[in-house]
């Protein structure tokens, strides 16, 4: 039978039975039987003795003539096998009722197992649930009507049921009601099968099963019973969802599930769940979770799809960029012609693909470097590097590709400016990495060509003076630069110095050194 539910009941709740008073006479006898032993602790709680107990609450008000005020009694309803205390309501309704449950203030958890709803929970002065076990003795001595009173913020309600009775606990306590009235009959909703009325801000489907992808009304409705799920305009278990994988659950809409082992991959679609049952990873791929997926990936240096690895053969982050991977982030790339595969920062932005290979952020590292240091690059590539002159040749030296060049700054006021070149080349070791190709600037950092000055110049480091200067230009700058003169731009200096012996920029808008913020980039020229 489907439970009735009441609307929006918060403050109060109770439950109380009552044996129908037109089948039973009200009695006048001696009060001694029923007489509290509480001493003067008032009439509010009673202690019934006498050696034949009274069955309910009913025969304590019978037997009680004169001393009938509400309190707590010992009744042992037929059956059972030892007394116990009832709270006897006798204020309402002619009186006699038997309290079985009541909530007012939520002091008390009532969500609780099988055990303890069988034995009862609670005090009978406060909030309690009295016991399935004695409700079922109780209810099945004789016929019983059942009270509900009710109170929430607009006032106070009740219901009256003329048949009330639950089975034994191998019935489990099946209950039967009917024939109801009272005040608060226009407020019944019946919920259907798998329902309860409940308020909620979002409710499980079996398409959104993590519970939030159909919004309910904060006004109470019938909504699904916790473990079922939406499907349509019914609640069912997750097994009826047509997503539903054995061992793991339902799967949302549009998601793939993956087992432990990755031999087994399932898709939920629009049309169901499909599944792989001869997934399995390729020889260059593990079976892992990431960010919160489980599938095959592909191991470092190798590009697919888990099931399928080849070795990775991006030559530059244009390669990375036109392969779909637009985030910016570390990625490996084997330039034609370089010896070894290596690391770099592939930055997505400006129409994406620049292989970046210099960065200063706040001087955490030094720079102040020799030329085997600069010929292989040090740093981190999501900090402050180098990505090494060698690197740096193989890259820029990819027929039949030229590259262009981007700059970018922050100077000491915190302003952003760039520079860009139509083309940025340099020489291998044998030519010292001689900067042989810069194209036409363009940009906003500043109108003076800074870095145009030094064309053609080799490579100098502290250890390899190359440059036109009468001394080491990287020893004065504690860098290493393609230098000419010791002025004009070094973007290699010391990032802690002061004037042309600091990170510098002939122009730069602001200051043209202390510059506190350097990216320097290539990728491919972009044909029109």
């Amino acid at each position: 039978m489907m439970k009735p539910q009441l609307r929006r009941v918060s403050t109060l709740f109770t439950f109380i039975i009552f044996v129908g008073k037109s089948s039973l006479a009200l009695s006048n006898a001696g009060t001694r039987e029923g007489r509290s032993v509480a001493g003067n602790l008032g009439p509010s709680y009673f202690f019934y003795q006498h050696p034949e107990y009274p069955r309910d609450c009913m025969d304590v008000l019978n037997q009680c003539s004169g001393h009938n005020a509400s309190g707590v009694y010992v009744i042992k309803p037929d059956g059972y096998p030892e007394p116990f205390e009832v709270y006897c309501d006798n204020e309402r309704h002619g009186g006699g009722w038997t309290v079985i449950q009541r909530r007012q203030n939520e002091s008390l958890n009532f969500d609780r197992q099988w055990k303890d709803y069988k034995e009862g929970f609670g005090f009978l002065s406060r909030e309690f649930w009295l016991g399935n076990e004695k409700v079922a003795f109780l209810t099945n001595q004789r016929r019983y009507q059942l009270r509900l009173d009710l109170e929430n913020s607009n006032g106070k309600y009740y219901l009256v049921y003329d048949v009330f009775r639950i089975g034994d606990e191998w019935s489990n306590y099946t209950f039967n009601l009917t024939g109801y009235s009272g005040t608060a009959e226009n407020s019944l909703t019946i919920c259907p099968t798998n329902m309860k009325y409940d308020n909620c801000s979002c409710q499980a489907t079996c398409d959104d099963p993590q519970g939030c992808g159909v919004s309910c009304s904060e006004e109470e409705a019938c909504v699904c019973a916790d473990g079922f799920l939406k499907k349509g305009q019914d609640c069912v278990n997750p097994q009826s969802c047509d997503c539903y994988v054995h061992g793991e659950g339902v799967l949302q809409r549009d998601t793939m599930f993956v087992n432990s082992d990755c031999s087994r991959r399932c898709n939920c679609t629009a049309s169901g769940l499909s599944c792989d049952n001869v997934y399995q990873c390729d020889v260059n791929a593990v079976c892992e979770e990431r960010n919160n997926v489980r599938q095959c990936y592909c191991n470092e240096g190798y590009a697919g799809d888990g099931q399928t690895c080849t070795m990775d053969t991006f030559t530059d982050c244009q390669d990375v960029y036109n392969a779909g991977n637009n985030d910016s982030d570390v990625y490996t790339i084997q330039p034609i012609n370089s010896p070894q595969p290596f690391e770099v920062y592939c930055n997505m932005s400006d129409g994406g693909g620049w292989t970046v290979f210099q960065r200063r952020i706040d001087g955490d590292v030094d720079f102040y470097r020799d030329w085997n240091e600069y010929k292989q690059g040090f740093g981190s590539r999501d900090d402050e590097f180098w990505v090494g002159n060698d690197n740096l040749y193989y890259l820029t030296n990819q027929q039949p590709n030229t590259y262009e060049l981007r700059i970018d700054f922050v100077n000491t006021n915190g302003s952003p400016y760039y520079a860009k070149y139509t083309l940025f080349r340099i020489s291998d070791e044998d030519d010292l990495y001689r900067l042989v190709g810069l194209g036409t600037l363009s940009g906003t950092a500043g109108g003076y060509d800074a870095l145009n000055y030094h064309r053609n110049m080799a490579f100098t480091t502290k250890d390899s003076d190359n440059d036109a200067n009468s001394g080491n230009c990287a020893v004065y700058h504690h860098g290493a630069w393609w230098f000419k003169s010791c002025n004009y731009a070094n973007l290699n200096g010391n990032y802690h110095g002061s004037g042309w012996a600091s990170i510098s920029w002939y122009s730069l808008p602001g200051s043209y050194y202390n510059i506190k913020f350097t990216e320097m980039k290539v990728r491919p020229v972009q044909s029109d």
